[in-house]
C-alpha cells in the first residue's frame, strides 16, 4: 500500500513541476503567426542599433537562442524582446519548474560565471530583462530598447 501511494504522490508532483504541454502547443500556435528568424537575423534585428543603444555581445545572444529554445520548447527565433515572461510566453507553465537552475548552470558551464545568487526570474519581466540580466553578469551596460526601434521591428 505505502508502495501505491508513493507511485501517486510521484505523479501527482510530476504533472506539478512538469510543462503544461496543451499551453506549450498553444503558444507554438499564436507564435507561427510571427516571422522565424535563424540566430544571426535575430541578433541583427534585436540586439544591435538602432534598437538598443549598444550592441550585445553575440556569444550571449547565440546562448540565449540556444538554450531558451530547450527550456521553453518555443522557437526562440519567433520571440521579441518586449514578450513578457510570465502574461505572453507563460513561462511558469511551460517551461520545467527547474530551468532557472538549468540558466544558471548552463551559463556557468558556457561563460564560467556563477549566477546563481543573483538570478531571481521573478524579478524579470519581458525577455529584454533576461538578457539584460545576463549581459549584466557579463560585464556589460544594461540597455533598453527606445520606443521608436520597438514599434519599428513590430512592423
Amino acid at each position: 500500500m505505502q508502495q501505491l501511494n508513493n507511485l501517486v504522490n510521484s505523479l501527482l508532483t510530476y504533472s506539478w513541476l512538469s510543462p503544461d504541454v496543451g499551453t506549450r502547443k498553444e503558444l507554438c500556435q499564436i507564435l507561427l503567426y510571427r516571422p522565424y528568424l535563424n540566430c544571426d537575423q535575430w541578433f541583427d534585428r534585436y540586439w544591435t542599433p538602432p534598437f538598443v543603444q549598444q550592441t550585445y555581445p553575440k556569444p550571449l545572444i547565440e546562448f540565449v537562442y540556444n538554450h531558451l529554445g530547450v527550456y521553453t520548447g518555443l522557437e526562440v527565433g519567433r520571440l521579441r524582446p518586449s514578450d513578457r515572461l510570465v502574461e505572453d510566453l507563460q513561462f511558469p507553465r511551460i517551461c520545467w519548474f527547474d530551468w532557472g537552475l538549468n540558466l544558471c548552470a548552463d551559463f556557468y558551464h558556457t561563460f564560467g560565471i556563477d549566477i546563481s545568487e543573483q538570478f531571481d526570474e521573478t524579478g524579470l519581466l519581458t525577455f529584454a530583462d533576461l538578457i539584460s540580466f545576463l549581459n549584466l553578469q557579463l560585464g556589460g551596460r544594461t540597455t533598453t530598447p527606445s520606443l521608436e526601434a520597438v514599434q519599428t521591428a513590430l512592423t
